[in-house]
């Protein structure tokens, strides 16, 4: 095929006896990577390629492209981390490793350019498992930047893995919030023809644009196909599923809003109203554990993060958060616990539902120590981040108790949501 296209350009494309329409968003590797009018990509070697047609040339070459998304002055923020969504396949390992550049971003989804002025800026290249707490205070530090600049909307880019996470703190740091916070990601890196990439990231621009919100959210696949993504408060949200599209659902909640590729936005449920002015707050104690307990547990870790003086300690319990008490260790632990003055938060493994210490006599033996703090429908990893945040402001047992049970940014309810959106 001679060189009768280039990235932008929208084309009509034979090949195998198909017919394909669709943009060039890259070339590489001797394939054309081409966006169908679905939303998917597919990718078709040159050199099968029967005829091409050029239904319309691209306006925007890439050195215009990598001037504009640089501007100063922008509407929406994009904030690039790393993970898959950033990441291209290495054909020698067979694995995907991250590395995109700011104009690659426009080629995933060139219809964001549609929404307002972008600006786009490379922060950290990391997978998400591998994140840390100076990590998280990076970002919320260059939003409150992108924000204090003018921004209108931030939308970050990541891995999914620990996405949930990262919403979550932010949703605790970044208290009130002015404009609305976007995370997204892809389980599928951008140059593979299933990606989820593009549309992932055109919605959330959409989304951050649009939407009148003042909270940290999620954006990611409503369904396995393209039909729209959820828009979910990122401190009530986990990541369902290994690979599937739609891997992303609200627990105990329901969705803000269901937000189309084609621009349209059908609200769900009411968000944080924006803020007067952010506030950014990046106190944290990160000498937090999490345990999950399981059949024949005893006192052994709870002992072992005692003796290390951890400043607090999560503990995933069964059901309404029960705690195996026929080991007297156990008990004795807590004890100690209490002694020393550090909270033992209780969620549920079960992660749909609430804990409740009242049904079991165990658990109403337990709940006579001040320390042990029970946080109704939160999620575990919300709890997490949140009791590093609360530590960060105060170790005083009454003071920590008293904000872990009530609401700071949306991450719990008196009453949880029908689970409508189960996968």
């Amino acid at each position: 095929m001679k060189k009768e296209a280039d990235i932008g350009y929208t084309v009509e494309i034979f090949f195998n006896g198909l017919n394909l329409h669709g943009t060039i968003i890259n070339e590489e590797e001797g394939n054309i990577f081409l966006k169908l009018k679905s939303g998917y990509d597919v990718v078709i070697p040159k050199n099968k390629i029967k005829k091409l047609k050029i239904l319309q040339r691209g306006e925007k070459k890439e050195a215009e492209i990598e001037n504009k998304i640089g501007d100063k002055n922008f509407d929406i923020k994009i904030l690039t981390t790393g993970g898959t969504i950033d990441s291209k396949i290495d054909y020698i390992t067979g694995g995907v490793s991250p590395g995109l550049s700011a104009s690659d971003y426009i080629k995933l989804a060139p219809e964001i350019m549609n929404y307002g002025k972008i600006s786009i800026e490379k922060i950290m290249s990391i997978l998400s498992e591998n994140i840390q707490v100076k990590d998280w205070i990076k970002i919320a530090k260059k939003v409150n930047e992108a924000i204090s600049a003018g921004g209108k909307g931030v939308v970050v880019t990541m891995g999914t893995d620990t996405m949930h996470y990262t919403a979550s703190m932010l949703s605790f740091m970044l208290n009130p919030l002015s404009v609305p916070l976007i995370f997204t990601g892809a389980q599928r890196s951008s140059d593979r023809g299933s990606s989820d990439a593009s549309m992932n990231l055109l919605t959330s621009v959409i989304a951050a644009s649009k939407v009148s919100a003042g909270e940290s959210m999620i954006c990611m696949h409503a369904t396995m196909n393209d039909s729209y993504n959820f828009l979910l408060r990122g401190n009530r949200t986990r990541k369902m599923h290994t690979e599937r599209r739609d891997a992303f659902r609200p627990i105990n909640s329901r969705p803000i809003a269901k937000v189309f590729p084609n621009g349209n936005i059908e609200m769900i449920s009411q968000p944080i109203k924006p803020g007067e002015k952010t506030h950014l707050d990046t106190k944290i104690d990160e000498n937090v554990k999490m345990i999950l307990t399981y059949p024949g547990f005893n006192a052994d870790d709870l002992d072992f993060y005692l003796k290390k003086k951890v400043s607090g300690i999560v503990i995933q319990g069964t059901g309404f958060g029960n705690i195996p008490m026929g080991n007297k260790s156990v008990y004795n632990s807590i004890v100690k616990a209490h002694e020393k003055g550090i909270p033992i938060v209780i969620t549920s493994q079960t992660i749909y539902g609430r804990t409740n210490r009242f049904v079991y006599s165990t658990l109403r033996e337990i709940s006579k120590f001040e320390n042990i703090i029970y946080v109704e429908d939160m999620l575990p990893e919300t709890a997490f981040t949140k009791l590093m945040f609360v530590l960060g402001h105060t170790h005083k047992i009454e003071k920590v108790k008293e904000l872990m049970e009530r609401p700071l940014a949306g991450e719990m309810s008196e009453r949880s949501e029908i689970d409508t959106f189960l996968i």
